[in-house]
């Protein structure tokens, strides 16, 4: 007869091996994401957001459109085209700064265990400084240097504002029945260009452990081709000087029309794709298995890797050491976990309490041709102190543990020619 697993053994063991995890780690480079985000509580928002929305047309549709979401279950992001968007939310509410960008979270949770991080910034502003970790290293014309010795300058970044709402709160008569946060923005944000970061990244990407691509989502439509030529023009230097492991992080796109394009120009130089399970979804054909349309699409585009993650579980499909892969989704959720159950990024020192560990939806490693499958649980809160960020902070593990020294090097790497055949459906 089979043991059966006890995941809860496995996460208190990886938190005891993470002095020698975080030991291993080797640098992390991260484009082209970064901004200034304010945090906001929904349901203490909704009084006085909702009596001045009674002067504002647009102040009300934004106000109907974030109880849709909460009374619904579901996050992602919106984007309203209105000037005076954010002056209305400042000055009916305040909320607390704080730092966005998957990149730049990512490299926020890895300063936090004492591993290293350099990602690009071109916002220099005390205000965008002042979120980020001081220990989070910025390239200069000289060297790399932490944040803290940055002398800031520039005007300040204009805010996302991130919505958050808990399963079981009542917001306008609508019970939450999923713990969930919804990201506000009223401008596009081009990808951060820091020449200097570039310079240094493309010289140390032999060097480093892994490298992130992510704020696509984001930019301004009518300058796509240029923001996604100009990322791939990084990427591809990066993959030439080194870089095995390239990790494409994905998000909620506006148009279809972006999100393939996105896809097209930015995953031939990936190595590694990764996306959340309602993301996925949009890509998958009628009753298709999840880790099928994730095998599909690293298949379609000859990527080593897809990452798929949900509340309760994790899982990636893979070219490489399947063990491996598991111990990276169980870092990855760790760590998610323990920033849900804080409200901050932390260092775990036992698995949060009243976490679920419920079975996975997968076998911990099951065989599919020449792919492998790693699948595990995540230590599940009904009622997380904070759910923003938890994706960056998820792949913030992942990483931690596949580009460590003893991760799989490969010599110089060149883009694949982009997929000429349709789109996925959804996409």
């Amino acid at each position: 007869m089979m043991r059966e697993r006890s995941w809860a053994k496995e996460y208190e063991a990886l938190i005891g091996r993470m002095p020698e995890t975080i030991g291993r780690s080797r640098l992390m480079i991260g484009a082209f994401s970064l901004c200034l985000d304010v945090y906001l509580s929904l349901a203490d928002a909704f009084g006085p957001l909702g009596a001045a929305a009674q002067a504002s047309r647009e102040g009300a549709m934004l106000l109907a459109e974030l109880k849709r979401r909460a009374a619904s279950g579901i996050g992602g992001e919106v984007f309203l085209d209105w000037s005076d968007g954010a002056a209305w939310i400042d000055a009916h509410v305040t909320g607390r700064k704080a730092v966005g960008g998957t990149s730049a979270q990512a490299a926020y949770m890895l300063a936090t265990l004492g591993a290293p991080a350099l990602i690009a910034v071109e916002n220099r502003s005390a205000s965008q400084l002042s979120v980020l970790h001081p220990k989070t290293l910025v390239a200069t014309e000289a060297d790399l240097i932490p944040v803290e010795s940055l002398r800031p300058h520039g005007a300040a970044p204009s805010p996302h504002y991130i919505f958050e709402f808990t399963a079981g709160e009542t917001i306008d008569g609508a019970v939450v029945p999923r713990s969930s946060r919804t990201i506000v923005r009223f401008n596009h944000s081009a990808l951060q260009r820091d020449e200097a970061f570039v310079r240094a990244s493309t010289t140390r990407a032999g060097e480093a452990g892994a490298g992130i691509l992510c704020g696509f989502n984001e930019i301004p439509p009518e300058r796509a081709a240029e923001e996604l030529g100009y990322a791939a023009g990084i990427a591809a230097a990066w993959r030439r000087n080194g870089l095995s492991l390239l990790h494409l992080e994905f998000g909620d796109f506006p148009t279809p029309a972006l999100h393939e394009e996105t896809l097209r120009r930015l995953l031939p130089c990936a190595t590694s794709f990764g996306t959340s399970r309602s993301e996925l979804k949009l890509l998958r054909q009628r009753d298709e298995p999840l880790h099928a349309t994730a095998i599909r699409l690293a298949e379609r585009h000859g990527l080593e890797r897809v990452c798929v993650h949900a509340d309760e579980w994790a899982f990636t499909v893979t070219l490489r050491d399947p063990a491996r892969e598991l111990q990276a989704l169980q870092m990855g959720c760790l760590l998610a976990a323990t920033r849900a159950a804080n409200g901050y990024f932390a260092v775990p020192e036992k698995l949060p309490a009243n976490a679920q560990l419920s079975e996975p939806p997968l076998p911990a490693i099951l065989r599919e041709g020449r792919w492998s499958v790693a699948c595990c649980p995540s230590p599940y809160l009904e009622r997380p102190v904070a759910t923003i960020g938890l994706g960056d902070t998820f792949l913030a593990g992942t990483l931690l543990v596949l580009g460590g020294d003893a991760g799989a090097a490969s010599p110089e790497g060149a883009c694949r020619e982009p997929a000429l055949h349709p789109p996925l459906p959804g996409a």
